[in-house]
């Protein structure tokens, strides 16, 4: 078999996986230092690569880009106003319906109890006509021969 290697290292006094209290202050990051990256709006327009002296060019090939993403926000409000406007429209109608629906719902049963018998009777009282206690009867008259 193999020599197993063995998995722990061993430390030298000159290679110390944390710093010390005294190293912590000595080490330097130069990288951060060195390059300071914009921020905020330069950083979003350095995204598009427009920021620049002499980057005209840059911002003439992206004004096409940019003209179509206003003309999309432009269709999404007009949308968005379309929309609500819809919903606006549909809720007032269906108000309405309920409304409607109610006055007819009144009117019919109006007309329900005034047509009930009784409701007639007391109406025809008043003009002096009688309800008929026994069913009519039928006059027939006889043909005479020639």
């Amino acid at each position: 078999m193999a020599k197993e290697k063995d998995i722990s290292k061993e430390v030298h006094e000159d290679e110390v996986p944390f710093p010390l209290d005294d190293q912590a202050e000595t080490t330097v990051s130069a990288p951060r230092a060195a390059t300071k990256s914009p921020k905020g709006f330069r950083r979003f327009l350095q995204v598009f690569d427009i920021v620049g002296g002499d980057n005209m060019r840059g911002i003439m090939t992206s004004l096409p880009f940019v003209g179509f993403l206003v003309i999309l926000g432009f269709l999404h409000i007009a949308n968005n106003n379309l929309a609500e406007n819809y919903a606006r429209r549909i809720s007032k109608t269906e108000k309405e319906v309920r409304d409607l629906r109610w006055h007819y719902m009144e009117s019919s049963n109006r007309l329900m109890k005034k047509s009930r018998l009784s409701e007639v009777s007391k109406l025809v009282q008043e003009q002096g006509l009688k309800e008929l206690r026994q069913p009519p009867y039928i006059i027939e008259e006889k043909k005479k021969k020639d």
